[in-house]
């Protein structure tokens, strides 16, 4: 099989214009060195608020997920560069995704972290991860840490529709 009976099947097209997912995969693939940290957070599906009215059961949205993944953030650079994190700034890149929203599935989080700085070593990310954990009350116990490989980026934008980035939490990156 040659090239162009290979683009004919394949329905290559070299003067389409790439989709907002390409895009998108590709300018992240870009910035993969930038992100050698790779994590997933489960996230508790309903909350029980308490007010002066009773208590009732709030199920998880994406605002609320924005609002938990923004804490994690603050709480994880607490760990990380201490007081430094609130009176000069510090803190590490993030990309976050939220996955879930449109299959149907438990909702969670997708983190590309970067910026670690050389005294933490990399035995002791899972550690300052799970201390930033306790204090987000709406995090669920299983997380998991790794470093990123060259698939990471992709999994991260294995929700994103053709037309949006929607799930992406731009405003924390």
């Amino acid at each position: 099989m040659n090239l162009q009976q290979i683009r004919q099947k394949t329905a290559y097209c070299p003067t389409a214009t790439p989709t907002q997912k390409q895009a998108t995969r590709t300018w992240l693939n870009s910035l993969h060195k930038q992100y050698p940290l790779a994590l997933t957070l489960t996230l508790k599906q309903s909350n029980l608020v308490k007010n002066a009215n009773g208590a009732y059961i709030q199920k998880l949205d994406k605002d609320e997920v924005r609002r938990i993944a923004r804490h994690f953030t603050q709480k994880l650079n607490q760990q990380v560069f201490g007081s430094s994190a609130k009176r000069y700034g510090k803190g590490l890149k993030y990309l976050v995704v939220v996955e879930g929203e449109r299959t149907g599935k438990n909702l969670h989080l997708h983190m590309a972290i970067g910026d670690l700085p050389s005294y933490v070593k990399w035995n002791e990310v899972d550690s300052l991860v799970r201390n930033a954990k306790l204090r987000v009350a709406e995090l669920d116990e299983q997380h998991k840490v790794d470093i990123v490989d060259s698939g990471w980026m992709e999994y991260l934008t294995k929700e994103l529709e053709m037309k949006d980035t929607d799930n992406v939490l731009w405003d924390l990156a």
